[in-house]
């Protein structure tokens, strides 16, 4: 039996009203539900932002990719050995700011990488250079990530140069001249041509192409409007070996040589002036002797820039203002749910 206290007239009761408990219990269990609908409904508007921000973050290398192309090509199809590699990187499209793209070598050692920069409207260009030791090929690979943009290779072979030696037999008082060669490879491409000085003091000139895989070549004498082969139809100068004008060699060492011996004709005039080379220079142009200033190098060996155009870490950069819109929503989502909620509580243990 419930204990009453008399004080001051009024009487208060020591226990319980009847009912008190099952409110209490109802206004629990109400609010524990209302809490527990909205804290799904707030969990389930995080989950939509975090897929959102997924697709976003997956889509957005997908269109930056798809905005540019890629390509790579050597600048020689076969290089020597111990030698270096260039390839190019060309960059089409959308180039006002490129990701940092990775190089990888496959065959070979990637040695530098010089920075891709803008060289044309919408066009980018850099290099990569690769080298190798052995015979074989290199391949090099452009990538995005985990996309791969371009590949390109590069053989590297035993390789030797040919040289042309030129004699003007025609005496201490032999006139300037120039004498121009050709170098086919065995399917009569035309892989280098040569151009050799002699004079009255210097009769004997030599010259080599650049590095050629080994194989055969053959050499020819380009012949001028004054020489021929032969001392007839008014020519000053004939070549008197090889009598063809031309030879065909085998490139299997370092360096294979091939020789030419010019002599003059009668018909070349007694007091001969300084003859215009074959290759006259282009109207207009100015030959250049020599180069003012002396090329001073700088301290230290530099390192290759990096590739592209855009700052490292400018992902990393994107994805944090990313979490920090999703945290940012998920508090803005969280605190309107728990305001209410704590008034509900309120307003139901005041009734």
């Amino acid at each position: 039996m419930d204990s009453q206290i008399q004080r001051g007239g009024r009487k208060e009761s020591g226990g319980t009203h009847p009912g008190s408990e099952e409110q209490a219990w109802f206004v629990l269990v109400t609010v524990t539900a209302d809490m527990t609908r909205f804290a799904r409904l707030a969990l389930a508007s995080i989950a939509s932002l975090a897929v959102l921000g997924l697709s976003f973050g997956a889509s957005e290398p997908a269109a930056a990719a798809s905005s540019y192309t890629v390509s790579v090509a050597p600048t020689a199809d076969t290089v020597a050995l111990g030698e270096t590699a260039i390839f190019r990187i060309r960059v089409e499209g959308q180039t006002a700011s490129l990701p940092s793209f990775d190089f990888d070598v496959e065959g070979g050692t990637l040695a530098a990488v010089a920075s891709i920069d803008p060289v044309a409207a919408n066009v980018a260009e850099g290099a990569v250079f690769v080298t190798r030791e052995t015979e074989g090929t290199a391949r090099l690979t452009v990538r995005h990530g985990p996309e791969v943009l371009a590949s390109g290779q590069a053989k590297f072979a035993p390789m030797g140069k040919v040289s042309v030696s030129v004699t003007l037999d025609a005496g201490a008082d032999a006139a300037a001249r120039t004498w121009r060669f050709e170098v086919s490879s065995a399917s009569g491409q035309v892989v280098a041509s040569l151009s050799a000085g002699t004079s009255g003091d210097a009769s004997t000139a030599s010259v080599a192409t650049g590095s050629l895989p080994y194989g055969f070549y053959t050499v020819r004498q380009v012949l001028g409007n004054d020489t021929a082969l032969g001392c007839d139809e008014g020519a000053y100068y004939a070549v008197a070996t090889p009598v063809s004008g031309e030879t065909t060699i085998e490139l299997a060492s370092n360096v294979a040589g091939v020789s030419f011996r010019i002599v003059p004709c009668l018909a070349l005039p007694a007091s001969p002036e300084v003859s215009i080379p074959v290759d006259s220079l282009a109207p207009g142009e100015t030959p250049v002797s020599e180069v003012r200033g002396t090329r001073q190098e700088g301290p230290g060996s530099p390192l290759p820039p990096s590739a592209g155009n855009t700052a490292p870490g400018g992902q990393s950069n994107s994805f944090s203002m990313f979490a920090l819109l999703l945290v940012t929503c998920a508090v803005a989502t969280l605190l309107p749910v728990s305001a209410w909620s704590a008034a509900m509580v309120r307003g139901r243990s005041q009734r």
